[in-house]
């Protein structure tokens, strides 16, 4: 019974998804309205169950990571951001791209440890309220030695005025060579390459690594979203991953510049 009716979940999940997608993202004068029938909408489709316990889960064993890194000794990475960087939708907090990354790091030999303290639902006003605070606290005491922000998903979903000025503001309060990634296919394209053209020149502007998703998710990215249809699965991640290890493998001034013939196409 289980395998025939895993074709009629995936048949829904393809017919869903796009339906919500433009529901959430649709351009409304009752757009709050729409909003809280997105947010309950979401809480019915399948896999909603399974991502808010995730969700709880993730967050508690970040905490706890958290705290043990921070007591550790080693070269330090800070990272910011929202659900993607918790690896909301992986199978385990090791499917996710930061602990990946992390085991590319520890690569070099050296006991790499990572804070994460991004937040499942955080948009770019998260991140600068609470997180970039966080870092400077964490600074204070230990100097990372890589910080990485991947945001803005959430801020494309729910329209958030001057998401353009937010990021330039992230862009200017990251240290030099940190990571900033762009935003992924698969919400609001001419709004996600405006802002990540923006993303590319606050790189050039102030000496950051540019982590390139948008390349990464592109289509067919079918098989690589999770029970819920918008995080990535394992998979998904691993694309995640190879963006993030791509920048740390570029200079800082290629790996901003490489951005710029999506600059010349999306004006």
């Amino acid at each position: 019974m289980a395998d025939a009716a895993e074709p009629a979940e995936s048949t829904l999940r393809r017919w869903l998804r796009p339906v919500v997608c433009k529901a959430i993202t649709a351009v409304s004068p009752v757009r709050k309205a729409v909003g809280v029938v997105g947010h309950w909408l979401g809480r019915l489709l399948p896999g909603a169950a399974a991502r808010r316990v995730q969700t709880a889960t993730f967050a508690a064993e970040w905490e706890l990571a958290n705290t043990e890194a921070l007591a550790a000794d080693g070269p330090l990475w800070v990272v910011l951001g929202d659900s993607t960087s918790q690896g909301i939708g992986a199978s385990t907090r090791d499917g996710g791209y930061v602990l990946r990354v992390l085991e590319r790091l520890r690569s070099d030999g050296r006991p790499w440890r990572v804070v994460n303290l991004s937040k499942t639902g955080a948009r770019a006003a998260d991140v600068l309220g609470r997180q970039l605070p966080a870092l400077a606290e964490i600074a204070e005491r230990t100097p990372p030695e890589l910080v990485s922000v991947a945001i803005g998903s959430n801020d494309l979903v729910h329209r958030t005025a001057d998401l353009d000025a937010a990021l330039r503001k992230i862009a200017a309060r990251l240290p030099a060579g940190a990571l900033i990634a762009t935003m992924p296919h698969g919400l609001r394209p001419p709004v996600a390459q405006q802002m990540n053209a923006l993303v590319a020149d606050e790189a050039a502007r102030h000496g950051l690594r540019v982590a390139d998703l948008w390349s990464r998710t592109g289509p067919p990215w079918r098989d690589k979203y999770s029970a819920d249809f918008f995080h990535p699965n394992d998979r998904g991640y691993g694309d995640w991953t190879a963006a993030f290890l791509d920048a740390l493998d570029r200079p800082v001034e290629q790996s901003a510049a490489q951005q710029a013939p999506d600059r010349q196409q999306t004006g």
